[in-house]
């Protein structure tokens, strides 16, 4: 069962017209020593880690559109036409699969995607067990980051089977720690890494012209603020019902307050994020690291 997007409607913009071009540009190392997916993921984690006010750097035209162009050796490829097209656009709301079943346990990994499924039923769909299932548009379609070999065994996610220090997930389980850049995100960013700030004109964004006296007196409260909220399908999630919710700052890293909650429950927690509606919103006590239980029992449930 899927969805599609009308993204291919959307205008392909050339190279040079996305912001994260600009860091390419300026960042792309012809003699880096690993593969070419390789260099393109460091560069979207350091681009990530740069907040908003570093990424702005990279919008300067003469850095878009030097005057005798790119040097021929600057990769320019490292999106997708898909991904050109709906980077910086439509969501800041991401879908974000990182359960897949045990490493090297085919009935482990056959029981996730039958979880997985239910899962995306229950969170994605009306009527999905009907003749004529309805799209819930819970979450964009172009935004959901399920594919097993980005995310599964063998990925970049680090995991507690794959012996990673300090692994992203533990026994299936998101861990969610605050302040760090989980790596599942990175993956999900090697998308759309405008999504935190889009690639609108300059010229309309007053925070792209703040002097540095004004920066350094706006990034507290900036360093605070949810800019994207990530719904995460670990194995708590696909097994229990109960998604994961994180609010992401402009730097990438998870704030302190995250919420489980029924998967039936994604639509209204991304209708409230679009309406400006933040995850902190639900406490008291939002820099307190908690992850809080919105329902009693298991996430099937009414």
């Amino acid at each position: 069962m899927s969805e599609t997007s009308d993204y291919e409607n959307f205008d392909l913009p050339e190279f040079g017209h996305l912001y994260f071009d600009g860091y390419v540009a300026a960042k792309w190392d012809p003699h880096f020593p690993l593969t070419k997916d390789q260099q393109k993921r460091s560069l979207v984690e350091s681009w990530t880690r740069l907040g908003k006010f570093g990424r702005n750097k990279y919008s300067d035209e003469d850095i878009l559109w030097p005057t005798n162009g790119h040097p021929s050796y600057i990769s320019q490829d490292l999106l997708s036409g898909k991904d050109r097209k709906l980077d910086g656009q439509i969501t800041s709301t991401l879908w974000i699969r990182t359960w897949f079943g045990k490493k090297d346990d085919v009935a482990s990994q056959d029981a996730a995607d039958v979880a997985y499924e239910r899962l995306v039923e229950a969170a994605m769909w009306d009527d999905a067990q009907s003749q004529y299932p309805r799209y819930r548009a819970a979450i964009e379609p172009g935004f959901v980051f399920d594919a097993r070999s980005e995310f599964g065994h063998g990925s970049a996610t680090t995991t507690d089977e794959n012996g990673d220090a300090d692994p992203d997930i533990v026994d299936g389980i998101a861990l969610a720690r605050p302040g760090s850049v989980p790596s599942y995100l990175i993956t999900a960013l090697m998308h759309c890494p405008g999504q935190f700030d889009g690639n609108s004109d300059p010229r309309r964004d007053d925070w792209r012209h703040f002097s540095p006296t004004r920066i350094e007196a706006e990034l507290p409260g900036i360093d605070k603020s949810q800019r994207l909220l990530v719904c995460v399908a670990d194995r708590k999630a696909c097994e229990e019902g109960l998604v994961l919710f994180l609010a992401i700052n402009h730097r990438g890293q998870i704030l302190p307050f995250r919420i489980r909650d029924r998967a039936i429950e994604v639509f209204q927690y991304e209708a409230n994020w679009m309406d400006g509606q933040t995850l902190d919103e639900n406490t008291l006590k939002p820099d307190d690291d908690v992850e809080y239980y919105m329902h009693k029992g298991d996430g099937w449930g009414s």
